[in-house]
């Protein structure tokens, strides 16, 4: 495995950005270029003391450093960060892509604490003007970084950290600009007539986090509605665009999930797509594997891949929005041609329990009313916070939703949910308490859920 980022070494004033390149074999040696190797080695033995002091297992394989321009004993220090990430990402807990265009800049205890370049240094390299290459769009640095920083530098991002911890936890961050770009923020909400119903509760499931799953026959608009979520979840998250990252259902687990592939471990869709939306078309064509696997990771927002090579964790909290045709023909229930036997057959590919983590069950393409609200009113109804986890709710309603059949029919995530979308849709009314309405619109979003479907 070959990770590549970039060092800014202080000491370097006439060259500071440096080119890191780190691979990593099987084996136990440290092998060097274009540093020194017994400052290299006394370099690794500090890295690897503070990665273990702060709980964060550093790798076992063989290495193999390279670093461009030239770096001289003085100056290996100022690669402890960058040498440091590459090690995290051997481990799991960084992303190589995330390091391709990211300049690190501090020297490390073995404590894992994170000191800025010396006064003489910063001093010393101010005098001098210092372009940027062009593939550095970031750089992150220890504290008292801003003396040799200068308004002539610019990145993208700029991220001051203390500890190799905060480091880890940064990388959200990075990923808005790594992920693929959205869609255009209105794209095919407004061209897609009627459909009010679908719309109201994406903009709900959009506020809330809520998986999603759309049934409807082919051209129908789930595609085009689904293309509109990025927008929604970035008024949410009150930023310019998230990750949107549609896989295809060939990709199977370990395309939407990870896998461990060239000596380390690669992530899938799933974690691409952290704090943006993951678009799951022609969700029953999907492995029946790749679907369940999807269960654990809804729940956790967590995933640990253990192999004999070493293990890794990924966090990501996606939006999940997915999409399906009701039958394998994709007819519609007007023009179907399936049997009532292949009808079952095909909607028994998505099991139970998978089917209760979509607490949104749309069904799309038969809806004429039109969203009761604009899109530019949907989007300033996302920016509002959410009143309260404990909306109250009217007696009449409270007493309907206890004695009701359905709940007593489902399971107790189900019940959940079901809550959780009777105040929220009370929130996209406007109302200041729960009423029948509310928990019938509740019940209709959990259809696929109940027997008959």
């Amino acid at each position: 495995m070959l990770i590549r980022t970039w060092g800014f070494v202080a000491t370097k004033p006439h060259a500071p950005w440096v080119s890191v390149e780190v691979r990593a074999e099987r084996g136990a040696l440290v092998r060097t270029s274009g540093l020194p190797s017994g400052a290299a080695q006394e370099s690794m033995a500090r890295l690897r003391a503070a990665l273990a002091h702060v709980g964060l297992r550093p790798p076992t394989q063989a290495l193999t450093l390279h670093v461009h321009p030239t770096c001289t004993k003085e100056d290996v220090p100022h690669l402890d960060l960058a040498l440091a990430a590459a090690l995290l990402t051997l481990g799991g807990r960084l992303q190589a892509h995330d390091l391709l265009h990211t300049a690190f800049a501090g020297t490390l205890t073995l404590a894992g604490d994170l000191h800025g370049p010396s006064l003489s240094a910063a001093t010393s390299l101010a005098k001098v003007h210092t372009a940027v290459p062009s593939e550095v769009q970031r750089l992150v640095h220890a504290p008292g970084g801003d003396r040799f920083l200068s308004d002539r530098l610019r990145l993208n991002c700029r991220r001051e950290i203390s500890t190799l911890l905060e480091l880890v936890d940064s990388t959200p961050s990075w990923k808005v600009l790594e992920a693929p770009k959205p869609p255009k923020l209105d794209q095919g909400w407004e061209d897609i007539d009627g459909e009010g119903h679908a719309k109201s509760w994406l903009a709900i499931a959009a506020k809330h986090r809520l998986p999603v799953l759309m049934s409807g026959p082919p051209g129908c608009g789930k595609t085009s509605l689904a293309k509109a979520c990025p927008a929604l979840r970035a008024r949410r998250l009150h930023t310019s665009d998230v990750p949107w990252v549609a896989p295809h259902p060939a990709g199977g687990v370990a395309g939407l999930l990870g896998a461990w592939r060239r000596g380390g471990p690669q992530p899938g869709a799933w974690a691409q797509a952290d704090g943006g939306v993951l678009f799951l078309d022609e969700f029953l064509e999907w492995t029946r594997p790749a679907r369940e696997s999807l269960r654990h990771v809804m729940e956790t927002d967590r995933l640990e891949l253990h192999r004999a090579e070493g293990a890794a964790i990924w966090t990501s909290k996606p939006w999940i929005v997915a999409a399906t045709n009701p039958c394998a023909c994709g007819r519609g229930p007007d023009r179907c041609l399936c049997t009532p036997a292949q009808q079952k057959l095909h909607r028994r590919k998505c099991s139970a329990p998978l089917l209760e983590r979509f607490a949104v069950q749309l069904d799309v393409g038969h809806d004429p009313t039109p969203c009761p609200k604009t899109w530019d009113d949907i989007l300033d109804w996302m920016g509002r916070p959410f009143p309260t986890e404990d909306i109250p709710w009217k007696d009449g309603a409270r007493h309907g939703w206890l004695t009701s059949d359905i709940r007593r029919q489902a399971s107790m995530r189900v019940r959940a949910a079901m809550e959780k979308l009777a105040q929220a849709h009370a929130d996209w009314r406007g109302a200041d308490a729960v009423t029948q309405e509310d928990v019938k619109a509740a019940m209709d979003v959990t259809w696929m859920t109940r027997e008959g479907w």
